[in-house]
């Protein structure tokens, strides 16, 4: 199905593709994007997998037709590198919010570690009730901010699962861990619940995403590092830290069309051809369609064959 293309060193004017960056502490993700459109000259410029400004790491920017794919690439598991620490409870579940408990309990290494090494696989968690989760309508950070009586900082609960967990440091009270999550897991609920189930209290210290799905952190660029790079940037593709979508969607399901069932496809039609074509594809979800290395639709093949998106000049 993933047939390979003769061309893959594609010249371009407008930039159209996926940049992988890395945010630092301190900044949000909309301010990677708004600082990315002055860089790219460009508007039309997104991203997936909003990181706190606490956290760093890798933040996925989808620039020019790209930006489609959002929707997409959103289902992705992420792998984050975590510092937290015992002995307190705030009401964001990290250590920039209000502390509401202190405890004096204290745990052996050996406990934590098994304790860290037990809390993985499916897990049933309450949501931070400091997050952008919408219940009702209504964000939780807002019924947060809007209620100063609120004594319970849990949100509604949800399916979260974590696997791969690797405890990287224990000095003292204070863990390091890795793991991979599913697609909408809270890190922040990960570490209150620990801490809760342990007695002690947690919060989370320090955060670094390190991948999301086949996209990885050590392909990254910083903002500044970026800009020196951007003459670059505009001559080749060639560039880990930037990928065409033919590049960014390597690992997903690809079928290659000719030019009549290309053409078909970009007005918003499905040529008997290529029905015919997708008729013998064992497979059912969302299918990247290509002409060479240009990104044409997206059709989702379940009961009917459907049209979920057309890109043009990609």
């Amino acid at each position: 199905m993933n047939n390979q293309p003769q061309n893959t060193n594609l010249k371009f004017n407008k930039l159209n593709g996926i940049f992988l960056i890395n945010k630092e502490t301190g900044v949000t993700s909309h301010d990677v994007v708004f600082s990315l459109r002055k860089i790219i000259k460009d508007k039309q410029v997104g991203h997936i997998g909003t990181l706190d400004p606490l956290a760093d790491g890798l933040l996925v920017c989808l620039v020019g037709e790209s930006v489609k794919l959002s929707d997409y690439l959103m289902g992705s598991s992420k792998r984050y590198r975590l510092t937290f620490k015992l002995g307190l409870e705030t009401d964001t579940w990290d250590i920039t919010g209000k502390v509401l408990h202190t405890f004096e309990k204290t745990v052996s290494e050996e406990i934590l570690r098994a304790a860290i090494l037990d809390f993985t696989g499916e897990q049933l968690l309450p949501i931070p009730m400091y997050s952008a989760k919408k219940v009702n309508g209504q964000k939780l950070y807002d019924i947060a901010r809007g209620d100063e009586t609120l004594e319970n900082f849990e949100g509604p609960p949800k399916e979260m699962k974590f696997w791969d967990l690797k405890v990287i440091s224990i000095i003292g009270q204070t863990a390091t861990v890795e793991f991979w999550c599913s697609k909408g897991s809270f890190v922040r609920s990960w570490i209150y619940c620990l801490g809760k189930k342990m007695g002690t209290g947690a919060v989370m210290t320090e955060l670094r995403r390190l991948d999301i799905g086949h996209y990885s952190l050590e392909n990254a660029l910083t903002l500044v590092q970026l800009r020196k790079e951007m003459p670059a940037v505009d001559k080749s593709i060639n560039k880990p830290y930037f990928l065409t979508p033919w590049q960014a969607l390597q690992g997903y399901e690809i079928l290659q069309l000719d030019a009549n069932e290309a053409g078909k496809l970009q007005s918003g039609l499905v040529s008997y051809a290529l029905l015919d074509k997708i008729s013998k594809l064992n497979y059912q979800g969302d299918l990247f369609c290509f002409q060479d290395t240009q990104l044409v639709g997206i059709l989702n093949l379940a009961e009917k064959v459907t049209v979920r998106r057309v890109f043009v000049n990609s």
